[in-house]
């Protein structure tokens, strides 16, 4: 997997002096949109994404199928189920 250096958006930039809650929506903001870019780009890949929903361990395939699943300490993952 090839990793690309995430581009600077000038819209999110920090202003010297600015209001803390405003810098800390601006730096939430910035945050979530690499996140989306980034699921975006693993799944072109066709490489799956994990993340947890409550307790759950998920594992979503780039075709978007959901499964549960747990990680072995072989550090293998075992397939729980699938989630609707």
């Amino acid at each position: 997997m090839t990793y690309t250096q995430p581009q600077t958006d000038t819209g999110f930039n920090i202003v010297p002096g600015e209001d803390i809650a405003i810098r800390a929506k601006k730096m939430q903001a910035a945050a979530q949109k690499q996140v989306a870019e980034d699921i975006a780009r693993l799944k072109a890949m066709g490489e799956p994404i994990y993340y947890m929903v409550g307790k759950k361990l998920v594992r979503e395939e780039a075709d978007g199928r959901k499964f549960e699943y747990r990680l072995r300490e072989d550090g293998s993952e075992e397939i729980l189920g699938a989630l609707v």
